[in-house]
C-alpha cells in the first residue's frame, strides 16, 4: 500500500474520536484550530459529577486549553488555566499539554442556575466577574504568568480577550457544549482563529464580515460537521488549507507513586502523627477525582527515604 494511502487511513481514524484540526488560509495571514471533544468533555462530567452548567464552563476551558496548547513554542511546555470569579461555581483549572492531553475541575461541580435570557446554560452567571490567568510552564525554566480581567464569564469571549490584551493579537474563538437531560455531553466542540504578522484592515473586515451571523458551535456540531468542515465554512472564501489533525482526550497521569510525593508536603509531623495512630493517608486528585491511600508502612518508607 502506498505511503500516502496509510497516513489517509491514520487520519481517518482519527476523526472518528475526539480530535483538533489546525490549518491556516489568507497565505498564512490566519492561523485557525478548531476541535471536537465529546468524550473528552464527558469523561470530565463523569470524574466530578458537574451539573450542567458546571460541565458546560468547564468544557469550554477544556476546548480553550487545548486549541492555545499547538500555539505553544515547546513540545514540553505546559499550559494551565485559571478562572477566578465571583460566581457560583467559585473557579476553574484547566492543564494542556502539546499531546492534544488535558485536565480539569471547577470548584463547585453542583452548582445549579436557571437558563440565561436566550434559555441557554447560564455559564456567565456561573462564573460571574473575575480574572484569567495563564501560566506556560517550561521545565528549567520560571513559569510564564499572565492575568487579565473576564470579559463576559462566558469563556469563548474571555480567551480572546487574552489574546488581544496580553498578546496583542485579533482572534475569535467559539466554544460550546450541549447537554442532554440526564446531564451527560451531546456535543462539545470550538474553534480558534487568529490573524497573524502582515495583515491590513481589509483582511480584518473581510474576516469579520465573514464570522458575523455564524451559528454557535453546537449548531454546527448538531448538523454533523467536523473540526474541519467549520473551519472550512469560516475561512474557505479565504483559501483555507488543513495543515494537521491530531487526537485529543482527557488524561490526568496521576498514580500512586505522585500520590507519595504529594503526601510529603503534608509534613513531616502531620504523617509522623499519623503513623502514630496507625492511620492511612488519602490523597484526592482535584483533576480526576482518583483517591490514592497510602498505609503507615509507606508513610515510614517515605520519611526513611527523605532522611
Amino acid at each position: 500500500m502506498p505511503e500516502d494511502n496509510v497516513i489517509d487511513f491514520a487520519t481517518e481514524k482519527i476523526r472518528r474520536g475526539d480530535h483538533m484540526v489546525r490549518g491556516t488560509a489568507a497565505d498564512g495571514l490566519i492561523r485557525a484550530i478548531a476541535v471536537t471533544a465529546r468524550d473528552t468533555v464527558e469523561t470530565a462530567h463523569q470524574n466530578h459529577s458537574t451539573s450542567s452548567v458546571a460541565t458546560a464552563a468547564l468544557g469550554r476551558l477544556m476546548m480553550g486549553a487545548l486549541m492555545m496548547s499547538t500555539t505553544m513554542k515547546s513540545e514540553d511546555e505546559l499550559l494551565t488555566l485559571q478562572i477566578a470569579g465571583d460566581g457560583p461555581l467559585g473557579g476553574i483549572t484547566v492543564t494542556a499539554n502539546s499531546k492534544g492531553q488535558v485536565k480539569g475541575f471547577v470548584n463547585h461541580p453542583n452548582v445549579w442556575l436557571p437558563p440565561n435570557g436566550r434559555g441557554k446554560l447560564d455559564v456567565g452567571g456561573a462564573v460571574g466577574s473575575g480574572s484569567l490567568t495563564v501560566i506556560r510552564d517550561m521545565p528549567g525554566a520560571e513559569p510564564y504568568t499572565s492575568q487579565v480581567g473576564l470579559v463576559s464569564g462566558e469563556i469563548g469571549d474571555d480567551l480572546a480577550g487574552y489574546f488581544v490584551l496580553s498578546d496583542q493579537i485579533p482572534t475569535s474563538v467559539g466554544v460550546g457544549v450541549l447537554v442532554n437531560s440526564d446531564t451527560t455531553v451531546r456535543q462539545a466542540g470550538g474553534f480558534l482563529i487568529q490573524l497573524m504578522p502582515g495583515y491590513d484592515d481589509e483582511l480584518i473586515d473581510r474576516l469579520e464580515a465573514a464570522l458575523t451571523g455564524v451559528s454557535s458551535v453546537t449548531d454546527m456540531l448538531e448538523r454533523g460537521m467536523g473540526p474541519s468542515e467549520i473551519l472550512e465554512s469560516l475561512l474557505g472564501d479565504f483559501g483555507y488549507q488543513e495543515l494537521e489533525v491530531s487526537p485529543v482526550e482527557f488524561h490526568c497521569g496521576c498514580n500512586h507513586e505522585r500520590a507519595k510525593r504529594a503526601a510529603l508536603a503534608l509534613g513531616e509531623d502531620e504523617l509522623r502523627d499519623m503513623i502514630a495512630k496507625d492511620e492511612t493517608a488519602e490523597i484526592y486528585c482535584h483533576f480526576c477525582g482518583k483517591r490514592h491511600y497510602l498505609t503507615p508502612d509507606e508513610l515510614r518508607d517515605l520519611l526513611s527515604d527523605k532522611d
